[in-house]
């Protein structure tokens, strides 16, 4: 698929979502009226027919989250919900949020903290003329 369409795919999923979602929900509709007129013209009763299609079909919501997974753009839609399943995880439980949050602020305090120390004792020169001629005699 080229990028362009790719492209134009992933900006239509992002920002017209019920659009394209109603789209499917048409498409598989049609599809599966197509197949319950298929079994109906095979001679199958009406009631028969409507079953034999949702079989063979695999179920409406089924095959709309199949679709929905191999989307342009589903990475994006999954990350989203990820991220509003964790932020009212993290409301629900207020406690366990502050221990995570304090430890997450402690840990990036030393690291940066640490980095400093490092840097200025192992990667920069000292502040003097000719400071990698410096040595010690004991």
């Amino acid at each position: 698929m080229p990028l362009l369409v790719k492209a134009q795919s992933f900006l239509r999923n992002l920002f017209l979502a019920r659009r394209v979602d109603a789209d499917l929900d048409r498409e598989v509709n049609a599809h599966l009226e197509m197949l319950i007129e298929e079994k109906l013209r095979a001679g199958m009763p009406a009631a028969e027919a409507r079953r034999a299609a949702r079989i063979e079909l695999g179920g409406v919501e089924q095959v709309k989250e199949q679709v929905r997974e191999v989307r342009a753009g589903a990475w994006l839609d999954s990350l989203f919900q990820d991220l509003r399943y964790g932020a009212r995880m993290l409301r629900k439980n207020p406690g366990f949020t502050a221990v995570a949050v304090l430890t997450l602020a402690l840990g990036i305090g030393m690291n940066t903290a640490i980095f400093s120390v490092v840097d200025t004792i192992l990667f920069k020169s000292l502040p003097y003329p000719h400071s990698n001629r410096i040595v010690m005699i004991c």
